[in-house]
């Protein structure tokens, strides 16, 4: 059985949509400015890339799997610009390793002194292991 294609229409409605579903998943209570995470042109972008196809007015084509392959490389992107974004900030401290083949993130440490009114922080021990774009491919 074929699977049923959509047009989008609004393809910016849809992308607007689409990144706010995704930074809900990520957290739902966020107030930050999404622009700063992932623009409507690049929403648009991903759109474009993972669509089935275009129809005769140059709208995207989309079925169930490219419109979840669209939220999944959202969600991505917007937790992968906020791991950088702490890291610019020293949060957390991150580098690239070699035996699993990508950037790991853990959290920082700040040995400050309590006397200077600073706590001292303690890593758990765990590391934040940067998203992949693509699924394991031996799935």
């Amino acid at each position: 059985m074929d699977e049923e294609l959509y047009a989008i229409i609004n393809l910016e409605g849809y992308a607007s949509e689409m990144r706010q579903a995704a930074a809900n998943t990520v957290s739902s209570e966020h107030e930050d400015n999404l622009d700063e995470y992932i623009s409507i042109n690049q929403m648009i972008n991903l759109v474009k890339e993972h669509c089935a196809g275009f129809d005769a007015e140059n709208r995207p084509l989309l079925n169930e799997d490219t419109n979840e392959e669209i939220y999944e490389s959202t969600v991505t992107w917007i937790y992968n610009v906020g791991l950088a974004k702490l890291a610019a900030k020293d949060l957390v401290q991150c580098a690239w390793d070699d035996s699993v083949n990508e950037m790991v993130f853990w959290s920082n440490q700040d040995t400050t002194d309590t006397k200077n009114k600073t706590k001292k922080r303690k890593s758990n021990g765990q590391s934040i292991k940067r998203r992949n774009k693509k699924k394991d491919q031996g799935s």
